[in-house]
């Protein structure tokens, strides 16, 4: 019978015998399964794709899994002919899988009985239409309630569209836990999901083996370099060892712009544990206009020494022009500190005030001298500090047996003690606060099984973090006005047009506090007036302000406590002065720069960066999704509507898959052999996995790991050059003094030691 024929026959069993014969042949067939069965096998489908999913689809409401099977080619055009479609029980596992010797692992269940369920289609080369070629639906084997349907394989896939979205909400530091439950909700239940648990873990997983499989520090240089491409300032610079990477530094062009306006103060800090290789990260930070942390550049370095911090500062020099920072604070690290000296000559060092006390506290146990410590740290004059330190190494002494500890804190004391840092320029900050907090918050977007790749588009992610919120504080500077609270609203009103809100509050309290101030002139002259500013309670704390005129504006202002100096905003003997004065705005000689909202108004700010660099067919899909998104919640309102907009979503469905089908028809046939690009050779090696001197992970293998291989590294006798010993305990240094004891005791010396000689 003509295969065409036989398609179109009003009998849907009349075209193919044997599907007949096989069919009837069951006695439990019933009317209504007899129908269905004259459907199926009556059908057409314009791919191979499209008869896969009907079947797929079937086997779910009926609670069986599929798989593909044999296919027929055509051998003049390489094209496929024929299909088959197998129930996944059918057939039986191999003996060879069940007799295998030595066999380390349990078997797996055995899911193959031997069902004979088929479903086969054949392609009409003259009409391009698939037809029903075979169809047995007579399982040997219970099938899965609907429940339970699926769980099972063919049934349980993540398609296209669902892992760019999956993509997209990992990318924004979503867990899966989260994606899995938000997609089941959406969805109406796990059964309309179209994945299960272990789907989006295996997707997950292979994600990031491919990262890591991969060239990884080849993909960190191309991702740096695409970079540069977007935004012609973005900086980076790396060194290698033995052909691996070992240092990386890079500043987009934003942070290079915001270290411009806010460089004056650098807050520089090791963190661990953010990358597979646990090398170091070194983020450099800062204060920007509205007090908040901001980020200028970014280091990952495999060795925490002087040479690395170096290379570390002069590429962090080269990126921003050599503008060095006027004062740099640090959390003491002995390495950082010599770096600072050796490239940063000109800046202040500060070592964090915190730092400092935590450290006094594993030598000292004794509150009282403590407080004698922080005394020296906190509160004391140029001219009190040597007195009060030979006081307090007197009490240490007693309580604590080596006094290298003390010699070293002495040797930096220029770098600690508020007696030599008074009057410089730190911008109210004394530690490394800001560097842990953000470094705590970078945990919050990278852990230590990442790729470095992966490691740094996450440090971008926090870096757009930082970013927002200050475009949102921007928002509020220029769009809202503080209610003015003292008796000196002129003043007041000037200082909320200049500062950022934050900075505003902290200038009106010094206003507020120069109300009990009382001020007398002790110097007038015509261009410089002298006044001497007290309290009314306390006349002997005095300070005096130093006012310079040019006609009636105030060119000039200054005062002892150089608050105005160290901080950048004027104090309250300033105001007090002014108010005396009678002056209606701040003068702009006492307004810096760095503290107002029109800093940045010059340059428009680059607030995503890297972050959001995406393809333009996930830019697409997202923007369909968006403008599709307010129009379905209107429509969902009624029932009526929601019903017409399904049935036309699935008529503009079908008719896309079968123009898409048609169009990628040629894709039946089988792969060339094309020989595909070879990947060229990593140029550079991934890091090598460090050990650092950092905290261990809370983890207690990887903690038993990092201390074993410490605890391999011996010690290098200074004497012999030998490992497992040091100068005290060498035997050859030993013998060495004992030999030079005996010279110098004479032949008489020798024979109590060594018995007399022979010769004798």
């Amino acid at each position: 019978m003509n295969a065409n024929i036989a398609r179109f026959s009003k009998n849907p069993l009349s075209h193919s015998p044997d599907l007949a014969s096989s069919f009837l042949k069951d006695k439990h067939a019933d009317v209504a399964s007899l129908m269905e069965y004259g459907r199926i096998v009556s059908m057409t489908f314009s791919s191979e794709h499209e008869a896969f999913k009907f079947f797929n689809d079937y086997a779910k409401r009926k609670g069986f899994s599929v798989r593909k099977s044999i296919i027929v080619k055509d051998k003049a055009n390489k094209t496929i002919t024929f299909r088959r479609f197998y129930c996944s029980r059918h057939g039986f596992r191999e003996k060879k899988h069940l007799e295998k010797p030595n066999r380390r692992r349990q078997h797996k269940l055995l899911t193959r009985c031997g069902c004979p369920v088929k479903f086969c289609v054949k392609l009409d080369t003259k009409t391009g239409v698939w037809w029903v070629h075979d169809f047995i639906d007579r399982h040997n084997h219970d099938l899965a309630a609907i429940d339970t349907a699926p769980f099972l394989r063919s049934h349980c896939f993540i398609n296209d569209a669902q892992k760019l979205e999956i993509s997209t909400t990992r990318a924004s530091g979503i867990r899966n836990c989260q994606i899995r439950d938000y997609d089941a909700r959406c969805s109406g239940g796990y059964q309309n999901r179209g994945y299960q648990e272990k789907n989006l873990y295996n997707l997950s997983v292979a994600d990031e083996q491919s990262r890591k499989l991969g060239d990884d520090a080849d993909s960190v240089l191309k991702y740096f370099h695409d970079r540069k491409k977007s935004d012609p300032d973005f900086f980076f610079k790396y060194d290698t060892k033995d052909g691996c990477l070992n240092r990386l530094f890079w500043a987009d062009g934003q942070s290079v712009v915001d270290y411009a306006y806010f460089g004056d103060v650098v807050i520089f800090d090791s963190t661990y544990q953010l990358n597979r290789y646990n090398m170091i990260v070194v983020p450099f930070l800062g204060c920007n206009h509205h007090r908040s942390t901001i980020i200028f550049a970014c280091g990952i370095v495999s060795r925490e020494n002087d040479e690395t911090y170096q290379w570390l500062l002069e590429a962090f020099l080269e990126a921003t022009f050599q503008q060095h920072p006027q004062s740099v604070i640090t959390d003491g690290d002995l390495a950082m500190g010599n770096a600072i000296k050796s490239i940063l000559k000109g800046a202040t060092h500060r070592i964090c005030s915190w730092h400092m006390e935590r450290n006094a506290k594993k030598y000292i146990h004794d509150e009282t001298v403590l407080a004698k410590f922080r005394e020296l740290v906190y509160g004391c004059s140029l001219e009190e500090f040597e007195e009060k330190w030979k006081d307090f190494v007197k009490k240490v002494s007693e309580k604590l047996p080596s006094r290298q500890w003390l010699q070293m804190i002495y040797g930096l004391k220029e770098s600690w003690a508020v007696a030599f840092l008074n009057k410089k320029m730190f911008l109210g900050m004394s530690s490394t606060q800001r560097s842990e907090s953000f470094n705590s918050d970078l945990h919050n977007y990278i852990n230590g099984k990442m790729s470095l790749c992966m490691a740094v588009k996450q440090f971008e992610r926090s870096l757009t973090h930082k970013r927002t919120k200050e475009a949102e504080f921007d928002c509020i500077a220029f769009q809202k006005e503080p209610v003015l609270q003292t008796p000196f609203p002129d003043l007041e009103k000037s200082a909320a047009r200049s500062y950022t809100p934050n900075i505003f509050h902290i200038v009106r309290d010094e206003m507020e506090r120069a109300v009990g101030l009382v001020v007398d002139e002790i110097l007038n002259s015509s261009m410089a007036i002298k006044y001497m500013v007290s309290r009314k309670e306390k006349a002997e704390s005095q300070y005096i302000v130093h006012c310079s005129r040019i006609q009636d504006d105030v060119d000039k202002i200054s005062c002892t406590c150089a608050k105005l100096e160290c901080e950048k905003i004027p104090c309250r003997h300033i105001f007090s002065v002014l108010i005396h004065m009678k002056a209606t705005c701040i003068p702009r000689c006492c307004i810096c720069d760095r503290w107002t909202k029109h800093v940045k108004s010059a340059f428009p700010s680059d607030r995503e960066g890297g972050t959001f660099n995406v393809s333009d067919h996930c830019r697409m899909f997202h923007e369909l999704n968006k403008a599709a998104i307010p129009y379905h919640y209107e429509v969902a309102k009624s029932p009526v509507d929601y019903l017409k907009l399904m049935e036309s979503i699935e008529q503009q469905k079908q008719q896309f898959e079968h123009v898409r089908d048609k169009k990628f028809a040629g894709s039946s046939k089988v792969k060339q052999d094309v020989k595909e690009d070879v990947k060229s050779l990593p140029t550079i090696g991934n890091p090598k996995p460090v050990v650092t001197k950092g905290a261990p992970k809370k983890n207690k293998k990887r903690y038993e790991r990092i201390k074993s291989a410490i605890e391999k590294r011996k010690n290098k006798c200074g004497r012999c050059g030998q490992r497992g010993h040091n100068r005290q305990t060498c035997q050859l240094h030993h013998r060495d003094a004992a030999a030079a004891s005996i010279e110098e005791l004479g032949q008489e010396g020798r024979d109590d030691i060594l018995g007399p000689s022979s010769c004798n």
